[in-house]
């Protein structure tokens, strides 16, 4: 009996009543995910890493953000929400650290706290890990969640390179359930900790989350959700502006470049990349050992890191100058989380071994699959190779595939069409 298929979750879907079927979004997915049949665009769940490109690449707003629905938060007694650094690079330069920050509370929370809580333990933490691992180089960083989907589908042999622990808002996640456990009194299941996050790969990390040994976050807000509802209350509160700790170091995290230099040191050098083209290009470069010279990689798959991110409202570059100006004029706090080093040493965080994620198996019978690796050749020999993305597929080599996997056929490719009726015009 063939083994099932794994189902995976994804945090875009596409509306078929808007969709034109204009191959935009074919043209630009990384994986080679999505395809138009009959002028609607399709996603093939196993291929799709969550990046976001197609959605900002839509015009016609076709392709949605999911997300949970915030009043989700009130099926728990203590609510607790996790926000990404990013999200404070939304607002005009009037709104400060302190008022964006209790807006959130006004939403319903009972606390609020950012990824940046953790930035020190992090630093350490990452560094410790890299000198344990010195027989692989370079270590790459496991932040992103797109990146370690990327990784699983197209660069299998570098998984061992991978950083096997938790990010940063799944550490802080499993210090804030245990201190609140500790504190209140109150059972597992009364406490609810969700995440603001940048991008779609966030939200499908909390809801299928790679190597973790259960899912640690009860749901997730896209910014892009919640910026209007805590707008209105920004509105208010800037009034009457609270006083809130700050952990300037930390709120850089998000910032492309920044926590490879807060990692590097004397005997760790580190590197930064962000944009997805430019992670696949490293990525290969580091298959080849090439940059086998580096100790760790910081890999985003966001233009500018998490500020790039396509569930943000906020042009990254203008994010990134706002965060920085917020730093400048903040109170310079750390956050006490020295438990963590414990759990760190306990192995709390580690994560289960990441599996290679197949993009396309062409037959279960390797015969079978010779066969259609033959006739996949033989059908490009046909095809124009002008890789245009008018038939649907993103390559010709794609739509090969396609065809001989009964999901196309040759004639939906455009340019032999136009060349057939041309010929019979002669004719």
């Amino acid at each position: 009996m063939d083994k099932k298929e794994t189902q995976y979750y994804h945090a875009l879907r596409i509306l078929e009543d808007n969709c034109t079927g204009c191959t935009a979004c074919v043209r630009v997915c990384p994986t080679e995910a999505i395809r138009v049949r009959n002028r609607k665009a399709r996603i093939d769940a196993n291929r799709c890493v969550d990046c976001g490109r197609c959605l900002e690449t839509c015009e016609f707003h076709a392709i949605i953000p999911r997300s949970d629905p915030l009043d989700i938060i009130h099926r728990f007694k203590y609510k607790v929400a996790v926000v990404s650094t990013s999200y404070f690079g939304q607002f005009t330069e009037d709104v400060s650290y302190e008022v964006a920050k209790q807006a959130i509370y006004e939403l319903g929370f009972d606390e609020v706290q950012e990824e940046a809580m953790v930035t020190e333990f992090m630093i350490g933490m990452i560094r410790d890990y890299i000198r344990h691992k010195r027989n692989t180089r370079p270590i790459l960083s496991s932040n992103c969640p797109t990146v370690v989907r990327l990784i699983q589908l197209k660069y299998p042999s570098l998984l061992p390179n991978l950083f096997h622990l938790e990010a940063p808002m799944s550490i802080l996640t499993s210090y804030l359930r245990d201190r609140i456990k500790a504190e209140t009194g109150l059972a597992e299941e009364d406490i609810g900790i969700f995440l603001i996050v940048p991008c779609p790969a966030h939200v499908t990390a909390v809801h299928q989350p790679e190597g973790a040994y259960k899912h640690l976050q009860d749901g997730a807000f896209s910014i892009g959700m919640i910026y209007g509802r805590v707008h209105e209350h920004i509105k208010k509160l800037q009034n009457h502006p609270p006083r809130i700790q700050t952990f300037p170091k930390g709120l850089t995290w998000a910032l492309s470049g920044v926590q490879a230099d807060l990692v590097d040191c004397e005997d760790i050098r580190a590197l930064s990349v962000n944009g997805v083209d430019n992670v696949m290009e490293i990525l290969s470069r580091v298959e080849d050992h090439y940059l086998d010279q580096y100790d760790y990689i910081v890999l985003r798959s966001c233009t500018n890191g998490c500020v790039g991110g396509s569930f943000n409202v906020e042009n990254p570059f203008v994010a990134m100058s706002r965060i920085k100006k917020m730093i400048k004029e903040s109170t310079n706090s750390e956050a006490d989380v020295h438990e963590l080093d414990n759990l760190y040493r306990a192995g709390e965080f580690d994560v289960v071994p990441l599996t290679p994620r197949s993009i396309m198996e062409l037959d279960k019978d390797i015969k079978t699959a010779i066969f259609k690796m033959k006739r996949i050749n033989e059908i490009l020999t046909s095809l124009p190779g002008l890789n245009c993305s008018a038939c649907g597929s993103p390559t010709c080599y794609a739509l090969a595939e396609d065809i001989v996997q009964g999901k196309a056929t040759i004639d939906d490719c455009v340019v032999l069409l136009k060349r057939h009726s041309k010929e019979e015009e002669q004719e």
